[in-house]
């Protein structure tokens, strides 16, 4: 009896490792996918040029990590289409605008799925796809640009601080705080602000095929509910998330009901106990290779 467990339990692990060493070679390939597929691309939280670290780090949203996820859904061909789902109040600008141009060299589909708020970057980012498509309750807009300067001068004199700044050139300390800004340096800093402005309203109408008028009219740092945001065409449809993966299903050319792929990023940890139980070899496989897909 002990001997015919011995020999199943060797039985078992034999044909595990044949399964994980079978999955290894299939997803080792470019194509990891079965059937034709959509890919959910998140972008949450801040929009920054590099991610904050650490136990209290906040969610943020970098270009390196969106391109990655757009590299891997262009180089899969069970991918047929992509949608970006966005809840970000915006960020960078130059983050911003690295990832709409990634957006807009994708050869794919590209549906934007606005959830919660799609603000400034956030709607930059969604404005770069071929459609948008916005949940009745989220936030649109806030098409402007804000530069903010604090300055305790006078705290700094109530408490008994002097601050003494030795610089080379008339305007090196105007954003340290330690003085009020003169009107020259005001006027320095909304130039740069305006000529912003203009480029991302230039951006957004390009993307949106609207004029520069148009949205300079309804930009000004406004924000509108879903619903509004159709009526200005600002975005193109409104519903949920399942919604906006049937569009781009139907684009991708997909018929029937999509499989999902959703490109989160994830620790080995997450994608072993997440994935591998219920696919065996071919989760564990997935979980090495790429840790960072889930699939639904």
């Amino acid at each position: 009896m002990k001997r015919a467990i011995i020999v199943i339990f060797i039985i078992f692990v034999g044909l595990l490792g044949i399964s994980f060493i079978g999955a290894y070679l299939i997803t080792s390939s470019e194509d990891i996918g079965f059937g034709d597929k959509v890919a959910v691309i998140q972008i949450n939280g801040e929009i920054a040029l590099t991610g904050d670290t650490g136990a209290f780090a906040t969610e943020r949203t970098t270009p390196q990590k969106v391109k990655e996820a757009l590299r891997k859904a262009e180089r899969d061909s069970s991918i047929k289409a992509i949608v970006i789902e966005i809840n970000s109040p915006g960020g960078s600008v130059v983050a911003s605008e690295e990832i709409a141009d990634a957006i807009k060299e994708v050869k794919k589909p590209t549906v934007a799925w606005l959830s919660e708020v799609a603000a400034s970057g956030g709607y930059y980012v969604a404005s770069a796809s071929d459609v948008i498509v916005a949940d009745r309750a989220s936030v649109v807009g806030s098409i402007g640009v804000i530069s903010i300067f604090p300055e305790y001068s006078g705290l700094l004199q109530k408490i008994g601080v002097n601050m003494t700044v030795i610089k080379a050139g008339e305007y090196k300390d105007f954003s340290t705080g330690f003085r009020p800004m003169t009107d020259k340096e005001k006027k320095m800093m909304e130039d740069v602000i305006y000529e912003v402005y203009d480029q991302f309203i230039g951006e957004v109408a390009e993307n949106r095929n609207l004029s520069k008028d148009y949205v300079r009219a309804v930009a000004e740092g406004q924000i509108y509910l879903g619903p509004k945001a159709k009526d200005l065409r600002l975005v193109d449809e409104i519903g949920n998330r399942e919604y906006a993966i049937q569009v781009a299903a139907r684009r991708g050319g997909i018929e029937g009901e999509p499989s999902v792929v959703y490109y989160r990023r994830t620790t080995f940890f997450d994608e072993f106990i997440g994935t591998a139980f219920m696919n065996l070899g071919y989760g564990f496989a997935k979980g090495i290779k790429e840790s960072e897909v889930t699939l639904r």
